[in-house]
């Protein structure tokens, strides 16, 4: 197909809340520009952009997904992005490679959460923002309302193209000769204005409304217009900001290559393929790019041009475009460079997983294929986590919601084979002691034919302030000789790894040897380790065990009106407020503590208490004592434990 350069390649995003018809709107710009013979529907299951077996299945979209139209010798790339909020990477995603977000706003609905954290992110990563009220064609429709819900939220900026006073205004408060010519005048002309509102719109001075009927193609025509005329190319921005943060690169393509890759896809049969916007440069068919972060030189298959599963091969792409590769061995957030030329861009933040299951295979044979598949999926969706837990046992997978997780198992099913199923994690308690025990003994004594083995050992044990086992000596007269001293050790230290109770690792405790028993000939240090174990299991039975809960440490953002309930469901999770601060935009940030077994379903709940507004982080803060009413049943609940090891 025909190849662009960066002048006139338009990249846009298409984001808003989950339904808002941004699939839909993506499929009218391809058909109405010619790049499609027939017009595609989400409800059927044909549209372009959700090819997925699984979108078709649920009639969302769950990636972010690439497709170009073309229109007046313009290229348009679209990247349609997910609405529900447990794939919001994938807007994370689009958002990284545009220039321009249309945020879809659904003419019945009007300012929905999806559109407010798509605008959110769009400004935040400086991107050019225009809403496109959707969807005026069908019964209860009020264009007016949900044009009036965009002015009261994000205030002057909002504006209809139609009204030219104040989309004059608006331009002019970029540009000093402008402003001049519109005080003197009153007035820009038609020229000014179009000129004008590139700038305006990087600059965020300006957020146009458009009105479109996707399905009836009304406004269609014009979108396309305004897209090719009045959107900012990636030569009009100021660049991408470099890894380190302090320099921007500009797009050229005369440069030498640097390339980003803000996506990756995993394919059993094909081999990744890989989401690429080029920077500076151009990439052709025999390019040999360096990873800037391997070093190595990276060989790959195709270049492509996508429109949805349907792949265009390209011969060379230049700065600005966005296309796919085959067969690249780099993952999403790397840099393709020339050689000698190696230079890196910053990463995407994505949302940090906070819901957690773990997973476990169905049928026998599939364990060991679980870690490769979970990689796989892992790799494509930044979004996801993975912890293999050896104090559990367990694989634990972090996502952002129970739909994302199930969708990530789905997908390692049907990519890869592997078919598992998700479970609540296990919660890794700690046992303690709560007093000081003295003249515990433990002894051991065995014959068997010839000579035999005997050791005894007098213990102290009481609380301590590590969480490491502290072991001491004060023997006197040699009861115990000082070279059977590391066997009661590590008796101990071995018996420490499961407690009485549950069988939970054993903390802040501090043993002390002050007597025993030697025999010249049967004692050996076999002997001294199974002293110490039997002492052990003594003393801390006579030390009033208890339990330790894992805490951890939650921002929580909410919007300022949830504030109260959320603090409240905090409060009725064990949990404790420590303190709340305004983060702007009508938002707070929640500090609090809560037992990590209180946190399981958390995100969930967050999620439809605040309709998607709300997230959190979650980080390991300490140990403290379970309530002792609640013991019995994590007790009951605890992991059988091997002793045999």
């Amino acid at each position: 197909m025909k190849t662009y350069k960066c002048a006139n390649i338009k990249n846009i995003a298409l984001a808003g809340h989950g339904g808002s018809g941004k699939t839909t709107l993506a499929e009218a710009l391809i058909f109405k520009s010619g790049g499609s013979d027939r017009f595609g529907k989400v409800a059927d299951g044909n549209s372009i952009c959700d090819y997925d077996p699984e979108e078709i299945k649920r009639k969302i979209s769950l990636n972010a997904s690439l497709a170009y139209a073309e229109w007046k010798d313009k290229k348009i790339n679209i990247v349609d992005t997910p609405g529900q909020f447990d794939f919001i990477g994938g807007m994370y995603e689009g958002v990284r490679a545009a220039e321009t977000v249309i945020i879809a706003v659904p003419a019945k609905d009007g300012l929905q959460v999806g559109a407010i954290k798509a605008f959110k992110e769009a400004r935040k990563q400086g991107k050019a923002v225009v809403f496109c009220v959707t969807k005026n064609d069908e019964e209860n429709a009020d264009y007016d309302k949900a044009f009036a819900s965009l002015k009261d939220k994000f205030g002057g900026s909002v504006c209809e193209l139609s009204d030219k006073d104040t989309v004059a205004e608006l331009i002019a408060e970029t540009d000093e000769d402008l402003m001049n010519k519109f005080l003197e005048e009153g007035e820009l002309s038609e020229a000014e204005i179009s000129k004008g509102l590139c700038g305006a719109l990087i600059q965020g001075s300006i957020t146009p409304v458009v009105k479109v009927s996707a399905m009836s193609q009304d406004g269609v025509e014009a979108l396309l217009d305004l897209i090719v005329t009045a959107f900012p190319s990636a030569c009009d921005t100021d660049g991408e900001k470099s890894d380190d943060g302090t320099t921007k690169v500009k797009y050229d393509d005369t440069a030498p290559l640097a390339a980003y890759v803000f996506k990756t896809l995993a394919d059993p049969f094909v081999g990744k393929l890989s989401f690429v916007k080029i920077i500076t440069g151009s990439l052709g068919a025999k390019t040999e790019p360096t990873n800037s972060r391997t070093g190595e030189i990276e060989r790959f298959g195709k270049i492509l041009a996508l429109k949805g599963k349907k792949q265009d091969e390209l011969t060379e792409a230049f700065a600005g475009d966005i296309i796919a590769i085959t067969k690249l061995d780099a993952t999403t957030g790397d840099t393709l460079c020339e050689a000698g030329k190696i230079k890196g861009f910053a990463a995407t933040e994505f949302p940090v997983p906070c819901f957690f299951q773990a997973v476990s295979a169905k049928g026998k044979g599939d364990e060991g294929k679980i870690s490769n598949a979970l990689a796989r999926i892992i790799e494509e969706d930044k979004t996801l986590s993975y912890v293999n837990n050896t104090e559990t046992r367990q694989r634990v997978l972090g996502g952002l919601g129970d739909q994302h997780l199930n969708v990530a198992v789905l997908k390692m099913k049907s990519k890869f084979g592997v078919d598992v199923e998700l479970s609540d994690p296990i919660i890794a308690y700690r046992e303690t002691i709560r007093k000081k025990v003295t003249g515990i003994e433990g002894k051991h004594k065995k014959q068997s034919g010839g000579a035999g083995q005997f050791g005894v050992v007098i213990m102290e044990f009481e609380p301590h302030t590590e969480d490491e086992l502290i072991f001491e000596e004060r023997v006197f007269g040699g009861s115990v000789p000082k070279q059977f001293f590391p066997a009661v050790e590590k008796g101990l230290k071995e018996s420490v790894e499961h407690g009485v109770l549950a069988g939970y690792p054993v903390v802040r405790l501090k043993a002390t040897l002050v007597d025993g028993k030697y025999h010249p000939v049967d004692s050996k240090e076999v002997a001294f380790v199974m002293a110490g174990r039997l002492a052990f299991k003594e003393g801390v039975k006579q030390a009033s065990p208890c339990l330790l809960e894992p805490i951890l440490t939650l921002k929580i953002f909410v919007g300022d009106e949830n504030t109260g309930d959320v603090m409240g469901i905090v409060n009725k999770r064990r949990g404790s407020v420590l303190g709340t601060t305004p983060v702007g935009d009508g938002m707070t940030c929640i500090d609090a503590e809560m037992p990590q077994s209180e946190t399981t379903d958390l995100a969930l709940v967050i999620l439809q208490m605040t309709k998607g507004l709300g997230s959190f982080t979650q980080e390991f803060a300490r140990y403290q004592n379970l309530p002792t009413e609640l013991e019995a049943n994590v007790i009951a609940n605890a992991p059988k434990v091997d002793r045999s090891e």
